[in-house]
């Protein structure tokens, strides 16, 4: 028996949470897989659940070698294609199985085969946390629609890196994100069975507005009465892509997260004295992290307080 697909509103999408939340974290709960093809048995869809997601994971290491190309190049204004990549410390052009990702890392210790200069354990991480990303994407959506959510994801991983590092967003890679927010709803909107995934255009715009005004606002209000620079607007266009993304409700959940986990990193460089108050704190990468727990979690949190 096929579930019905309900219009997207603020109560059906209440409402269809607490499906999700049973078909796909429920697992003791009767969970018969997330494939999409009814037709199949219910060890026949759980078998595809398995091979997307390792697909995505997979997918994601391999991006997430690519993500580190793009985290170290881009702020340094060099391209992310060319030339190859080459030892940091002695130069020497790296070989096509030292680009495995995670693997070639493994087998060389961390460290260059030529010079024996240590590469960072970060590359490793990013590989990882990309394919990680990648897979719950693939989870979350079922099957090719999850692509425009794997960019999301590609996206916020590497506007952390770089944010954290340089306090820079580079305008590129938040127009790369804004488009494939335009499939992602254009995707909802061409496809009912995915409808309650994707936010409606309605509040896909509300939630470009949701996600930019409130730091625009308190941007200017800090300038003004606090006579400091304020967020930048950096993190008022990123913020207006995840509205695309998230719509409205999910967006400002992204914020509540964010604040609550950069406030909570905050306090403690503050409490172990490795920052005072005052100090310039990259809000970016909180922004990013808030952005993936509310796409995973934010219904639940919202189900939870009403």
């Amino acid at each position: 028996m096929k579930r019905k697909t309900q219009p997207v509103g603020f109560a059906n999408q209440l409402d269809f949470s607490a499906k999700q939340i049973a078909i796909l974290r429920g697992l003791p709960c009767g969970y018969q897989g997330f494939y999409l093809d009814t037709s199949l048995s219910s060890e026949r869809r759980i078998a595809m659940d398995v091979i997307w997601i390792v697909c995505g994971f997979l997918l994601g290491l391999i991006i997430g070698s690519f993500a580190n190309v793009v985290i170290y190049r881009l702020p340094r204004g060099r391209s992310v294609v060319w030339p190859s990549s080459a030892c940091f410390h002695c130069a020497r052009r790296l070989a096509a199985w030292e680009l495995v990702p995670v693997f070639s890392w493994l087998v060389l210790r961390g460290r260059c085969r030529s010079c024996g200069e240590p590469i960072s354990g970060r590359y490793i991480f990013v590989e990882l946390l990309c394919g990680v990303l990648f897979a719950a994407m693939v989870l979350h959506t079922p099957t090719l629609s999850a692509v425009p959510l794997m960019s999301f994801a590609f996206v916020l991983l590497t506007v952390s890196f770089i944010d954290w590092d340089t306090q820079e967003i580079p305008d590129g890679l938040l127009l790369v994100g804004g488009v494939a927010g335009l499939v992602w709803v254009a995707v909802g909107w061409l496809s009912p069975h995915l409808r309650p995934y994707s936010p409606c255009w309605r509040d896909a715009l509300l939630g470009v507005l949701a996600g930019a005004l409130p730091l625009l606002i308190v941007d200017r209000l800090v300038i003004i009465l606090l006579k400091k620079d304020g967020f930048g607007y950096g993190d008022v266009k990123l913020m207006a892509m995840v509205g695309l993304f998230l719509g409205w409700q999910l967006t400002l959940m992204a914020f509540f997260f964010a604040f609550v986990s950069g406030g909570a990193y905050a306090t403690y460089l503050i409490c172990t004295k490795r920052a005072q108050r005052g100090d310039y704190l990259a809000f970016g990468p909180f922004l990013c992290f808030g952005s993936v727990v509310s796409l995973w979690f934010g219904w639940d949190f919202i189900r939870w307080i009403f």
